[in-house]
């Protein structure tokens, strides 16, 4: 059954990592090229839905104009209208963007329907995320339908050692790139409970490894849970990961022991459509790197 929704719930923003921002050298330009990407920008940062006249609002464009260019994302898939209220969210063509590469399934459009099913029945904040370069980097984000939403920007760098998407991105290395992608530094303590020793972070990733999922407890965000696991190809090779972050205070029931088997099983089955053998478990334990 759907749960109700909650009009004076918390939206928490997601923390991170800091990034120097470079300008763009000053060339010729589409301005409806321009003006389409700012839609399409405006929306992936809201990671909700948006009317066109709030669009409109924040891309200082005239309503019109944007009901002309949400018509055409929408029909090339870029951007979706809920016909219920008139909204636009992310479309299957501008999540796959970010998956392309990752084989011939589009893993991010089955991984949004699980997502949306958790935060419809269990008030769960659901993401996808992969590993780029030695950064973790936000596909989706599919907010609950509860109390507390927890929002994040897709296309937006997360950080590796303080959320449970970003440890199973992390164990899916050998120990040694590992210890590389978080350097020899001490780690940025966001909350009182993040692991900032690097030694300390690499050596728990075996645990990680060995139960096929990642357990964070309040280290990104204060008072927040997070269960996330693996999704694999069908080499078994990690190509994503799906991750699911609640309220620990609220009281829903939910507890770290109660949501590791929904993320684990809805991992398990987007692998299975991406051609994971049906007798291979969802471990982490063969995988020695690779991004």
């Amino acid at each position: 059954m759907t749960a109700p929704k909650h009009p004076g719930r918390r939206v928490i923003l997601a923390p991170r990592p800091q990034t120097a921002r470079v300008e763009p050298k000053k060339r010729a330009r589409s301005q409806s090229l321009e003006r389409g990407l700012d839609v399409l920008e405006t929306v992936a940062a809201e990671g909700g839905e948006l009317g066109v006249r709030e669009l409109a609002r924040r891309c200082s464009l005239s309503p019109s104009i944007v009901q002309r260019l949400v018509s055409s994302l929408a029909g090339r898939g870029y951007l979706e209208k809920n016909r219920d209220t008139a909204r636009y969210r992310l479309g299957h063509r501008a999540l796959a963007l970010g998956a392309s590469g990752e084989g011939a399934f589009d893993y991010v459009v089955a991984a949004r329907r699980e997502l949306e099913q958790m935060a419809h029945q269990h008030h769960l904040n659901g993401f996808v995320s992969v590993l780029r370069g030695g950064r973790a980097i936000y596909l989706l984000a599919v907010q609950a339908d509860g109390p507390v939403a927890i929002k994040v920007s897709p296309g937006s760098e997360m950080p590796l050692h303080s959320t449970s998407a970003g440890k199973v991105l992390l164990a899916s290395l050998s120990d040694g790139e590992a210890r590389k992608v978080l350097g020899p530094r001490k780690l940025t303590a966001i909350t009182p409970h993040t692991i900032t020793d690097p030694g300390m972070l690499v050596a728990s990733l075996a645990k990680v490894r060995r139960q096929g999922f990642a357990l964070v407890n309040e280290e990104n965000i204060p008072g927040v849970l997070s269960v996330g696991a693996p999704i694999c190809d069908r080499t078994g090779a990690v190509i994503a990961a799906l991750s699911v972050a609640f309220p620990k205070y609220l009281d829903s029931g939910l507890t770290l022991a109660s949501v590791e088997p929904l993320v684990t099983a809805a991992a398990l089955r987007i692998s299975r459509l991406l051609g994971m053998p049906s007798a291979t478990l969802l471990t982490l334990g063969s995988v020695s790197g690779g991004t």
